[in-house]
């Protein structure tokens, strides 16, 4: 898996991965916050099984935010910004020399991509945002920074923070034990506390209502995590935007059912 430098006088390593052929146009995909590319992995196989039998020119792109997965960390407090993140995407893209490509963001990443349509809307064509953070950022209270604080410390409290965030979750399995909560309890000690920081008071609503891209903005029945209200809203600030209930599922469709997961994308971002 390859790491950019993005160059920005921080020394940071953005670590992304390049899957050729697995779809019509390439997509970059942008996890949420405390996850890594590795939360694409149960969506992986079912865009496998679609292109076995296609001559698909484009690329899946996995890439991770600041922090978390093999991407560095922050060295410090002020490398936390949504913009920045995005910019950081942004120059991954210029440097594959990939676009215009179709993006793809959950819940954090989902604010990321929406930026990165308002920051250089030229390399972009269509998004998807799955149960995205909203315009407004979301608020958090001294007890969550404090779980935070603690979940550094706590692999078990790590376990039970993210086994409440996935619908029907089965705690036991080997992909939340091994993948969900180990990458959740490293990226929660580089970057983790500092997201909510970050989230807390933005308001992108002037740069997201300039937004002409097709944007489909998903949101589970079931997401406990994030209100509906605010995926709603982002969709209504959008030209050409549409917004969507996933009936029976949580705030991580991409983990709870990805073969549907991956049919609603596909459908908006390929179908003519």
């Amino acid at each position: 898996m390859p790491l950019l430098n993005v160059n920005d006088g921080t020394g940071f390593q953005l670590n992304y991965e390049v899957h050729q052929g697995l779809v019509p146009e390439t997509t970059l995909f942008l996890h949420g916050n405390l996850a890594s590319n590795r939360w694409w992995q149960p969506a992986h196989e079912f865009w496998q099984a679609q292109a076995r039998t296609k001559n698909h020119a484009g690329s899946l792109i996995y890439a991770e935010f600041r922090g978390c997965g093999k991407s560095s960390a922050p060295k410090n407090e002020s490398e936390v910004d949504m913009h920045r993140f995005a910019d950081d995407f942004i120059t991954l893209v210029k440097n594959l020399n990939a676009g215009p490509v179709h993006l793809v963001g959950h819940s954090t990443g989902g604010l990321i991509a929406a930026l990165m349509m308002t920051q250089a809307p030229e390399l972009f064509k269509k998004a998807v945002l799955l149960d995205p953070v909203g315009a407004t950022g979301v608020q958090f209270d001294n007890s969550m920074i404090a779980a935070f604080e603690q979940m550094k410390v706590d692999r078990d409290l790590v376990g039970t923070v993210m086994h409440s965030t996935i619908w029907q979750n089965n705690k036991d399995s080997e992909f939340f034990k091994n993948v969900v909560v180990e990458d959740a309890f490293h990226a929660v000690k580089s970057v983790g506390h500092l997201v909510l920081k970050a989230l807390d008071g933005l308001d992108s609503r002037q740069s997201i209502a300039k937004i002409t891209h097709p944007v489909l903005v998903l949101h589970g029945e079931h997401d406990k995590l994030l209100p509906m209200q605010d995926s709603e809203a982002m969709a209504g600030l959008m030209k050409n935007a549409q917004f969507r209930v996933i009936n029976s599922q949580g705030h991580c469709a991409n983990v709870e059912a990805p073969e549907k997961f991956v049919g609603l994308v596909r459908e908006f971002l390929f179908s003519k």
